[in-house]
């Protein structure tokens, strides 16, 4: 009787088949992931690039690449660490730091600095493209000035400043028969509705024909975007038609105009770009009066309101 107890309490302590396989199976996942982290691999990455100082004299014979592609060598480890770091950051590459192959610049991984876009030292083996060919440009070329058509909106009490254009020219080149109807340089246009803060926006331009060459293919396009600011200023009235009569007084001869600007845009000089006007050739006969309005104002302004919106005209007669 006590030989099968002592039978039976050995054969509970065993572990089972199923349970020994699972363990076993943890151990070497644990291992294999242990060596995995260790081991050396190559791995291709995609990493965005931004091209400065672009050779204004040459034409590019394919387009400018918007990202590169590297074999990077590290361990799993730090390719598992990198991965984590996505999206990269822009590489930033100076063309005045590659080294040039008659009109070709040649990328080399050896000059760029990757560990501060992928966060990690690693031993970069390949580079894609590693030339980019250009030619020398012929044809005319001329500078000409930047436009982007804007529909800007902003939120109620906000208001922004005129954009500014980075750059503002661009040089552009290509035969007679192209430049001659090439005033102007257009990029996308921009919508933006419910603004309340700065922005800071990059757009392609627009090659008007495919045989124009820009020396720049983007511009950055910068809003200042303030609270609105209510201000009044008082100004004289003056006739339209001054200049054929002088025998006329104007009641009152001073009008206050209320309007709105962005903050810190406006100053003392703006007053004298208001100009208060009536025409004493159209005199409501009943009441002797004629409406006010301005012939000219700040263009970085919104009038709200003129007081009074009519004054009054006594034309006296000449002897």
């Amino acid at each position: 009787m006590n030989t099968n107890n002592s039978k039976y309490s050995s054969d509970k302590k065993k572990p089972g088949k199923a349970k020994a396989f699972f363990i076993c199976l943890v151990l070497a996942s644990f291992l294999w992931l242990v060596h995995s982290l260790n081991t050396v691999y190559t791995y291709n990455f995609k990493i965005p690039v931004v091209f400065k100082n672009i050779p204004q004299n040459k034409k590019p014979l394919a387009d400018i690449p918007e990202k590169n592609s590297i074999d990077a060598k590290a361990s799993g480890l730090k390719i598992a660490m990198i991965l984590l770091k996505r999206p990269f950051k822009p590489l930033e590459i100076d063309f005045n730091t590659l080294k040039q192959a008659n009109q070709n610049y040649v990328i080399s991984a050896s000059h760029l600095n990757f560990r501060d876009v992928l966060h990690f030292e690693t031993q970069v083996k390949n580079i894609s493209p590693d030339t980019l060919y250009f030619s020398v440009k012929s044809g005319f070329q001329k500078n000409v000035p930047v436009k982007v058509p804007f529909y800007l909106k902003c939120k109620e009490g906000y208001g922004y400043k005129k954009p500014v254009l980075n750059p503002s020219f661009v040089t552009v080149w290509g035969d007679t028969s192209v430049l001659k109807d090439i005033d102007t340089v257009y990029a996308n246009a921009l919508t933006l509705s419910d603004l309340n803060k700065n922005m800071d926006i990059q757009l392609d331009l627009v090659k008007s024909d495919p045989q124009l060459y820009l020396n720049n293919g983007k511009v950055q396009v910068f809003i200042e975007v303030a609270k609105l600011v209510e201000q009044t200023v008082t100004i004289p009235v003056y006739d339209l038609r001054k200049s054929l009569r002088n025998n006329i007084r104007i009641y009152p001869s001073n009008v206050k105009v209320r309007f709105t600007s962005v903050q810190n845009t406006f100053n003392e000089q703006d007053t004298s770009l208001f100009k208060a006007m009536v025409d004493s050739e159209k005199i409501n006969p009943e009441t002797k009066k004629s409406p006010v309005f301005l012939s000219t104002f700040p263009g970085h302004v919104t009038v709200m309101d003129i007081d009074p919106k009519e004054v009054e005209i006594l034309i006296f007669k000449q002897r």
